[in-house]
């Protein structure tokens, strides 16, 4: 059994500051809702013209992908993707394999297609999905020279048995030598996560509210490792008394590391459905010292994202 560490001192200082707007993707994402609307219609009329005869064609992030029929009245054979060794994870949908690069977003809002990865730290096959970014600063700490080289993209998806993410993370030093619940002090992930929030939603922390943290390791010695707490009806975040089952892998880059991971929907007492609305920060943290256990800075997808408080972070739905 872990050791619950003292959390007045381990949250210490982890309010976070409240950094300007940025408006970097905002005008390309009103060009990129009308080019989808006119696609959208263009589907249709091809649809209506092809009649009764022609192939039912599904918009990717549905249940099912769109499936291409042959002129004799045949379906080919959809992709097939096989276990990573010891994952016991594989492809479960097949992405469109045509489709242009998706645009980045910077939204608070997030939204999650229906797609199982491959899970072996390789966000490769994640390529034909929108991805998100994570750029604004929420914290800072003392020690922090004023650096700024941390930059975060990610991907979410889901299906009926785990919430998925993967991420490409940017960082000139990699410094992570803790585990367990310490991993924050290091280079990792963090996820805030309220399952409930028609239900409690409100500027303090309950049982409805996790927190995933995500560790690559140092790959060396240390494994890549995830944490899981959930909030208390006292307001705290503690480790989950139940514990996990999440799964992670990760692998170093030239300029930083990718990692994936799987977390069970079980671990959160949540069943997915298609426009499920859940609450949602995905956070980065920088520590630019090796061999300390400093967490130096945070960045984020919620620009006023505040630790304690579900009201300031962003929502998931499910697609």
């Amino acid at each position: 059994m872990s050791q619950t560490p003292d959390w007045d001192n381990a949250w210490q200082g982890l309010e976070p500051q409240q950094p300007k707007s940025r408006r970097g993707c905002y005008g390309w994402a009103i060009a990129a809702a009308v080019l989808l609307a006119l696609g959208v219609l263009a589907l249709a009329v091809f649809a209506r013209q092809r009649g009764a005869g022609g192939p039912d064609l599904v918009l990717p992030g549905t249940d099912q992908p769109a499936t291409a029929v042959a002129e004799d009245g045949t379906a080919p054979p959809a992709g097939e993707a096989t276990a990573t060794p010891g994952s016991g994870l594989a492809a479960t949908a097949t992405l469109p394999g045509d489709a242009a690069t998706p645009p980045c977003r910077r939204a608070s809002d997030v939204v999650a297609a229906r797609y199982a990865p491959i899970l072996d730290g390789d966000p490769a096959d994640w390529a034909a999905l929108p991805f998100y970014t994570s750029p604004y600063t929420v914290f800072t700490a003392e020690t922090w020279d004023g650096s700024d080289d941390l930059a975060a993209s990610w991907w979410v998806a889901w299906d009926d048995v785990y919430l998925y993410f993967a991420f490409n993370v940017s960082d000139d030093i990699h410094a992570q030598n803790q585990s367990g619940n310490l991993t924050f002090r290091g280079d990792s992930l963090e996820l805030q996560i309220d399952i409930d929030r028609p239900g409690d939603f409100g500027p303090r922390l309950s049982p409805d509210d996790f927190q995933v943290s995500l560790s690559p390791g140092d790959f060396g010695g240390l494994p890549p490792s995830a944490w899981l707490f959930q909030g208390t009806g006292s307001g705290d975040m503690l480790d989950a008394p139940a514990g996990h089952t999440i799964v992670v892998a990760a692998r170093p880059t030239a300029d930083g590391y990718t990692l994936e991971a799987a977390i069970p929907w079980i671990d959160l007492g949540l069943t997915p459905t298609p426009g499920l609305v859940i609450g949602l920060a995905v956070n980065a943290n920088d520590n630019d010292t090796p061999g300390a256990a400093v967490q130096e800075m945070m960045k984020s997808n919620v620009p006023g994202r505040r630790f304690g408080d579900p009201t300031t972070w962003g929502t998931l739905t499910l697609q």
